[in-house]
């Protein structure tokens, strides 16, 4: 179980000192930066936009996944791509084109994530995942951190690594929404091999955090 990347959302950090929020995960062993961009159309919640993701590329070199949950999200992919992202993620509900989006976001050199909201149904991806670098299966409904884990999405989870051995793909299965201390080990067994922490990252004690994480691995 040691192979598993933490990937926390800075949707719950400390804005007034984000800079220092990076510098925690820093200290978390293959660990990736979490962006969750809201625009207030696809969620009601808002968040930033590229020129707070540019600030935070000037104070580290980890790995940003900039998780779209926005309106005609390939107009904002050049903006991204710009301020310093590795990776977008995009939603499977917000398009008719994801195959068209997967290329435009490709151009850019960047990887490429798809996402399903927990009531999505899950073959609105599985024709898409020999073309995508990340699965992101939301186990909360998107929009505001500090959700329950919604408990069917273990089912989804294991649908998509079961998917990913029979056809020998290469996706990454990454899952967002209330993991945590009492939820993440049965998201690993399940498959998983990145995990969005939110609140928990955040809002615990940094030790406990960090022991707790070792303790996974």
């Amino acid at each position: 179980m040691s192979d598993f990347t933490v990937a926390p959302s800075i949707l719950s950090a400390d804005f007034s000192n984000l800079s220092s929020e990076i510098k925690k995960i820093e200290e978390i062993p293959e660990s990736w930066v979490h962006i969750d961009v809201m625009d207030g159309h696809f969620v009601p919640n808002l968040t930033f936009g590229p020129c707070v993701v540019s600030s935070l590329r000037k104070v580290t070199n980890l790995f940003f996944d900039a998780h779209l949950m926005v309106d005609n999200p390939e107009n904002l992919f050049e903006d991204f791509y710009k301020s310093g992202v590795n990776s977008i993620t995009f939603h499977i509900e917000e398009t008719h084109f994801p195959l068209r989006i997967i290329k435009k976001i490709k151009s850019y050199g960047m990887e490429t994530g798809v996402s399903l909201n927990p009531a999505t149904p899950f073959n609105m991806v599985e024709r898409i995942l020999p073309y995508v670098d990340i699965l992101l299966i939301m186990s909360v409904e998107p929009g505001f951190s500090g959700q329950s884990f919604i408990p069917f999405s273990l089912e989804k989870i294991k649908r998509a690594a079961d998917i990913r051995e029979k056809e020998g793909l290469n996706f990454l299965i990454s899952v967002d929404g209330g993991v945590n201390e009492k939820t993440a080990k049965s998201v690993l067994d399940a498959g998983a091999d990145i995990l969005v922490m939110g609140s928990f990252f955040f809002k615990n004690d940094f030790t406990f955090v960090k022991n707790f994480i070792s303790s996974l691995r």
